[in-house]
C-alpha cells in the first residue's frame, strides 16, 4: 500500500468503528476485534485529519517528528522518534508531519468476513 492508500484504509476502518450505536446495541453476537497497526511515511509539512477516533487509537512516531491536536482542544502534542500518543478525545485528530516521518497508527477494529 502506498501512503495515500494507507491513510484511506485507516480512515475507513475508524469510520466503520463509529457506525450507528444502534447497530452495535442490537447485535446479538459480540463482534470479534483485532488490533491493527498501519505504518506509513509522511512528507514534511503534510497534514491528515482522522475524523473518527476513539481511545483505542495510538500514534507511534518511529522516526522524524509529528504534531497532533484534536479539534476544539487547546492541548498540542509533539512526538519525536520512538514516542507514542494515545487519543484522549473523540473529536477529529489532526496529524501534521513537522519533518519527514514514519508513523504507525494502531487501533482496534472489528473482524469482517469477506
Amino acid at each position: 500500500m502506498n501512503k495515500e492508500e494507507s491513510l484511506q484504509f485507516v480512515q475507513e476502518r475508524l469510520r466503520h468503528q463509529h457506525g450507528s450505536p444502534l447497530d452495535r446495541e442490537l447485535s446479538l453476537v459480540p463482534r470479534q476485534r483485532v488490533t491493527r497497526r498501519v505504518a506509513m511515511e509522511l512528507d514534511g509539512g503534510s497534514t491528515h485529519v482522522f475524523d473518527c477516533v476513539d481511545d483505542t487509537v495510538k500514534v507511534h512516531c518511529a522516526s522524524g517528528s509529528v504534531w497532533i491536536t484534536h479539534d476544539g482542544d487547546p492541548k498540542d502534542v509533539i512526538l519525536g522518534a520512538d514516542e507514542c500518543y494515545c487519543a484522549e478525545r473523540e473529536d477529529a485528530m489532526r496529524v501534521s508531519a513537522l519533518q519527514p516521518c514514519v508513523l504507525e497508527i494502531e487501533f482496534e477494529d472489528e473482524v469482517t468476513a469477506h
